[in-house]
């Protein structure tokens, strides 16, 4: 079963119209266009897909409407995780298994202060519910909740759990957690700047924003890495760097929807209280440089 998971995926982002409702078909266009590039697989309703700013009827929608364009021509894992209750993730993970989705993913639950304890119950129930392979979202900085190796490794202990996105800069805990899970268990990468580091340390690949606007770069580097082409992944990972830090610059998630546009690709508008959208003098200064750096990438 494990197999069946590597490569690079997109933590695919949710298009919404000016009103702040998911626009199907602007989302069917940006998941023909990650197809047509051969991306390995979808992340959706992830924190770059908005999905804890949605209801559980909206991220059903977003399910459903992904798995009507992409079939079974690609791995589609999906993000349960980001509500306050369990009931909630379990509905998303029962729906999940209808849709015949590959597997589930969650964060564990944020706002309230919440030990080991609690996060293993959530994910032992959540996991239970449902016979899809799972993985767990490790991303600290995010949730507030910071959990040992120790304690990360005893999720070994649930049935269907098999990785984790590891969306955390310390590579050495990183491989720590995969020379003890002793092939139990795979990873993947979740931050887009340290996708090369993260394979010299036995990830499988990644998960990340920065995979809907140049999953070509991504695509790369995974073939390098995998034929031994050390210099030619680091040329192309310094780029995605590159990319990150201007990205950033510009405002999160709703910047990787204006480097879309760049590309013929109409991704939306943000959702509040996410920004909308860039002001025009925004726009006009991040094309400039998104021009200087990446002119391959825009139409």
């Amino acid at each position: 079963m494990k197999k069946q998971f590597y490569g690079v995926y997109a933590a695919l982002l949710t298009p919404f119209n000016e009103k702040g409702e998911v626009c199907k078909k602007r989302l069917k266009g940006l998941v023909r266009f990650l197809i047509s590039k051969d991306i390995n697989g979808l992340y959706i309703c992830g924190g770059t897909g908005e999905g804890p700013s949605m209801d559980v009827d909206e991220r059903k929608y977003v399910v459903e409407a992904v798995k009507e364009d992409a079939g079974n021509n690609i791995r589609l894992i999906v993000h349960i995780g980001g509500s306050l209750n369990t009931k909630s993730a379990i509905e998303l993970a029962r729906h999940s298994e209808k849709m015949k989705i590959d597997a589930i993913s969650s964060i564990p639950p944020i706002y309230y202060r919440i030990g080991f304890k609690e996060v293993y119950k959530y994910y032992k129930a959540v996991a239970e519910s449902t016979s899809l392979p799972f993985f767990i979202y490790y991303i600290p900085a995010t949730t507030g909740i910071t959990l040992s190796n120790d304690e990360i490794l005893k999720f070994l202990d649930i049935e269907n759990i098999v990785g984790l996105k590891y969306t955390h800069p310390d590579m050495y805990l990183l491989q720590d957690l995969i020379i003890k899970a002793k092939g139990k268990w795979i990873a993947f990468s979740g931050p887009d700047e340290l996708f090369l580091p993260a394979l010299t340390m036995g990830a499988v690949g990644c998960i990340g924003s920065t995979q809907n606007v140049l999953p070509e770069i991504f695509i790369e580097i995974y073939k390098s890495f995998k034929e031994g082409d050390i210099k030619r992944a680091m040329e192309l990972q310094r780029r995605i760097t590159v990319a990150v830090s201007l990205l950033k610059k510009y405002g999160g998630i709703t910047s990787w929807k204006v480097a879309l546009k760049f590309r013929g690709i109409d991704a939306g508008y943000g959702r509040s209280p996410m920004r909308e959208k860039l002001s025009k003098e925004e726009e006009n200064a991040l094309y400039k440089e998104w021009k200087k750096e990446f002119s391959e990438y825009i139409i």
